[in-house]
């Protein structure tokens, strides 16, 4: 019984990313050194602030965020009938969904979800290698790979 269970990927993803945190700082920072470069009035600057931190602020409230990945049982198909816990505004919730492709850099992988429950819709969300354990960033590593094969 042990075997099937790890042949499964059933993953607890954490919330907060570092590597997220140091992209975003980045891009910041290369924002704010094209700003200064631009020689704006005050209040240009001040426009630019108000309108990006609404931006950031929208995004990062609007967007789900994936709180655990489950594989379909080994009967199934390897794209077929993934459960995905979701943080929203509304709460926790579980979705079902088919898996389109993933993306694999090397500190980052990107999943392409066919949302099938609660409504129909299409999921992209980003794993960062820091969320994950190091057994489970191998094993979401593997997915990749194979899932590059057999999807497309």
């Amino acid at each position: 019984m042990t075997l099937i269970n790890t042949l499964r990927i059933d993953t607890a993803i954490r919330t907060a990313s570092r590597l997220r945190l140091l992209l975003y700082i980045g891009l910041a920072s290369v924002m704010t050194i094209l700003g200064w470069l631009a020689s704006l009035a005050l209040w240009q600057y001040v426009l630019i602030l108000i309108v990006t931190t609404a931006v950031i602020t929208y995004l990062a409230l609007s967007q789900p965020i994936l709180l655990h990945l489950s594989q379909p049982p080994l009967s199934q198909r390897v794209d077929r009938q993934w459960q995905l816990l979701i943080r929203t505004g509304r709460g926790d919730e579980l979705w079902h969904a088919s898996l389109n492709t993933v993306h694999r850099s090397r500190w980052a992988l990107s999943f392409e979800f066919d949302i099938v429950e609660p409504y129909q819709r299409a999921l992209l969300t980003t794993i960062f290698r820091d969320q994950v354990s190091p057994e489970q960033w191998r094993e979401l590593s593997i997915l990749a790979n194979v899932s590059s094969a057999q999807l497309n």
